[in-house]
């Protein structure tokens, strides 16, 4: 892990938030660890990747949901 300039290098060290604040994370050291710029990154891209996934399979089950209601109730 590199502690030194220039950030934005793979190898760079960052400080990783083990539970995201937008994801109801508390700010505060104890909840923070280091990590390389690019572990971090490919772990918050997973996560916004999973949660987008989750808010398509939703958005389908709802769709699904209303359509079967609404055969339901034309038959």
């Amino acid at each position: 892990m590199d502690f030194g300039e220039p950030a934005g290098r793979p190898e760079s060290a960052t400080i990783e938030h083990l539970v995201d604040s937008t994801f109801g994370g508390i700010r505060s050291s104890k909840h923070r660890r280091l990590a390389h710029a690019v572990c971090n990154h490919a772990r918050n891209e997973f996560r916004m990747q999973a949660e987008r996934q989750f808010e398509q399979w939703i958005a389908e089950r709802k769709a699904s949901a209303k359509t079967l209601t609404e055969n339901q109730t034309l038959g």
